[in-house]
C-alpha cells in the first residue's frame, strides 16, 4: 500500500475505520503527504468511531500539501449505529487495496506471531 501511495501521480483514495497515531500511521500520512506535494489529488475519509482517539491535528501536514481529509460520521449519540467499516486503498485508479485491514500499530506483523491476522488484496 505504501509503495502504491508513493508511486500515485494522479490521485490517492484512503477510506479507514481505524486508524492510529502510531508508526505505521505516521509512515502512511507521510506517504499521503508526499503524493500531495506531487499534486496527486489524495483525498482520506476516516471512520470517526474508530478513530475517535485521533486528533485532528495529525492531519495538518497532509491538509498543508493540498490534500483534504475529513471524518465519516463525527460523533452524534443519535447516529452512533453509523458507521464506516470499510478499509480501502485506490491510487491512480489503477490500483486497489481492499480488506479487513485498519492502519494501526495491532495490525502489524505477520499475524501469526504478532500483529492481527487479517486479510487483503491488491487488484
Amino acid at each position: 500500500m505504501l509503495r502504491a501511495i508513493t508511486h500515485a501521480r494522479i490521485s490517492v483514495r484512503l477510506e479507514m475505520y481505524i486508524y492510529s497515531e502510531s508508526p505505521i500511521g505516521e509512515r502512511f500520512r507521510e506517504a499521503l503527504r508526499l503524493a500531495a506535494e506531487r499534486g496527486a489529488e489524495v483525498r482520506v475519509l476516516i471512520g470517526a468511531w474508530g478513530s475517535m482517539t485521533l486528533p485532528d491535528a495529525f492531519w495538518e501536514p497532509v491538509r498543508s500539501a493540498g490534500g483534504k481529509v475529513r471524518w465519516f460520521n463525527p460523533f452524534n449519540l443519535e447516529r452512533d449505529a453509523i458507521r464506516d467499516h470499510r478499509k480501502l486503498l485506490v491510487c491512480d485508479r489503477a490500483v486497489a487495496f481492499v480488506g479487513g485491514f485498519n492502519i494501526a500499530a495491532e495490525y502489524q506483523g505477520d499475524g501469526v506471531t504478532e500483529g492481527w491476522h487479517d486479510c487483503g488484496v491488491e487488484i
